[in-house]
């Protein structure tokens, strides 16, 4: 994914062919670049993120970021479609978040963003898949289980051929 950052004017220009963009990559971006020579000096472009937090039992908080100051995404410059994945919202609420193109370009612009407040976390998925019960379609009830009878019996086959 690439993105020109451009302080002084408080745009993040999307490259040609950008098309598609996760928020979390972008603000993952904008901080990687805050960090280059001195553009620490302009003023922030995101104001705080949330999510990540643990809610308890393996959930976590959802991902949500918030633009600020005045800073605008410019599609690239191309009739398209810009599909957003994540959660991103402008700082006031009332603030736009785009910039028109440059040229004469219709740019559709659909999110793909989440109202859902938690997520599961690795371990939780993991969890969910080791109880799984495959008893419709084996013997055996659990993933776990399968896997565990599976082990055993190579390192059965593995002892007898020693």
């Amino acid at each position: 994914m690439s993105y020109t950052f451009d302080g002084l004017n408080k745009l993040i220009i999307l490259d040609p062919g950008v098309t598609a963009f996760s928020v979390s990559d972008l603000y993952s971006r904008w901080k990687d670049w805050v960090q280059l020579s001195d553009n620490a000096k302009y003023e922030i472009a995101f104001d705080t993120s949330v999510g990540g937090d643990p809610l308890g039992n393996g959930l976590l908080l959802g991902a949500y970021y918030f633009i600020t100051n005045g800073w605008l995404i410019r599609p690239q410059e191309a009739a398209h479609t810009l599909d957003i994945t994540g959660n991103l919202f402008p700082i006031p609420d009332t603030a736009q978040i785009f910039a028109p193109t440059l040229g004469n370009f219709n740019v559709s612009i659909r999110s793909q963003f989440s109202s859902l407040t938690q997520q599961a976390s690795p371990e939780q998925i993991a969890q969910q898949v080791w109880e799984t019960d495959l008893s419709p379609a084996q013997t055996l009830d659990t993933a776990g289980d399968t896997v565990k009878k599976a082990k055993q019996n190579s390192a059965a086959a593995a002892a007898l051929s020693a």
